[in-house]
């Protein structure tokens, strides 16, 4: 056990150099995220979100997916400014790519922890990405630093998810495409798919695969498994998309792709296409996965952040102050 210890100390060492690395490379607004932002004005603010992230996790697993989820779909909705978070008929939560995205409830009671300590200091965006990273590290995977110093927005419309969030059907030009105009590389798409080793996907997601038209190159077994848990495109059914280890965050999600039996187009692609796959080869070893997935989080969470004078700190993640 001290030789597994010290090996996975070693490793998130390493990822922390990467993280600042590219952190540090980044230009334009991402430079003034910095890793002490809190240091004096909440310097528990870290601990604070662990322990309510830790306690929701513990109540029920599916919030480490589920967080997840919501930081990919707040940082490519105009940038990491928990705009996702916001309630309401007409905001981004409203919008069917965020049908059933859940956490909320864990994002607002480590808000709710952090206020108690530092009033009107920590943004909701904030407290996002280090609930993200959480996640991860409950799931028995590396843990990287966050940088931090991101304002809260202040619009939150339905009507911007479709424009940027990428479907499930997408193959791996589009993804490639959608990624790029966030300013993130091929290799950062598909290391950042490799979080869906904890993640789920629904039946109305396989329509391309198992109900419009039958995937030929879906193994048979795959195939039945998922037409009887999915009769028809609209059975509420969660398919766990690692079948084997889903609370655990692995490499396994990229071993079941390199297999063929990857569960929506936009994970199949990213092994049937020649250009993505030499980058999900080199994550099938858990120590490479760990830092990349590491750095790739960081450049993800760097997304147009509102910083300065921009946005505002909300008092509750799920409504704006005024």
């Amino acid at each position: 056990m001290a030789v597994r210890s010290a090996a996975r100390g070693t490793m998130l060492a390493f990822a922390a150099v990467v993280a600042a690395l590219v952190l540090c490379s980044s230009a334009g607004v991402e430079a003034t995220l910095t890793y002490d932002f809190y240091s004096s004005s909440c310097p528990h603010v870290e601990y604070l979100v662990y322990q309510e992230i830790s306690k929701a996790y513990w109540n029920d697993s599916t919030v480490a997916p589920g967080i997840l989820r919501l930081s990919f779909h707040d940082c490519f909705v105009n940038g990491c400014d928990a705009s996702v978070l916001v309630a309401g008929n007409t905001t981004e939560r409203a919008a069917i790519q965020n049908a059933g995205i859940h956490g909320f409830e864990a994002i607002n009671a480590a808000k709710w922890a952090v206020e108690q300590m530092c009033p009107g200091v920590v943004s909701c965006a904030d407290i996002l990405q280090y609930a993200a990273r959480d996640t991860v590290k409950l799931t028995k995977g590396l843990g990287w630093g966050v940088p931090a110093g991101r304002r809260d927005g202040t619009v939150s419309l339905a009507t911007d998810p479709p424009l940027n969030l990428p479907p499930a059907t997408f193959n791996s030009s589009a993804l490639v495409a959608n990624f790029a105009a966030k300013g993130l590389s091929a290799e950062q798409m598909v290391i950042l798919s490799g979080s869906h080793t904890i993640g789920v996907t629904h039946c109305l997601q396989l329509r391309d695969r198992i109900f419009d038209v039958i995937d030929p190159t879906m193994p048979k077994d795959l195939l039945a498994t998922l037409q009887a848990a999915c009769p028809t495109n609209t059975t509420p059914t969660a398919l766990t998309i690692d079948r084997s280890t889903v609370d655990t965050f692995d490499t396994n999600y990229f071993s079941n792709i390199a297999s063929g039996y990857g569960l929506m187009t936009s994970d199949q692609t990213l092994f049937a296409d020649p250009a993505t796959r030499p980058y999900v080869e080199a994550n099938l070893q858990q120590g490479a996965f760990d830092s990349n997935f590491a750095a790739a989080m960081v450049a993800m969470s760097s997304i147009s952040p509102k910083v300065g004078t921009d946005g505002e700190i909300r008092h509750h993640c799920e409504y704006f102050n005024g």
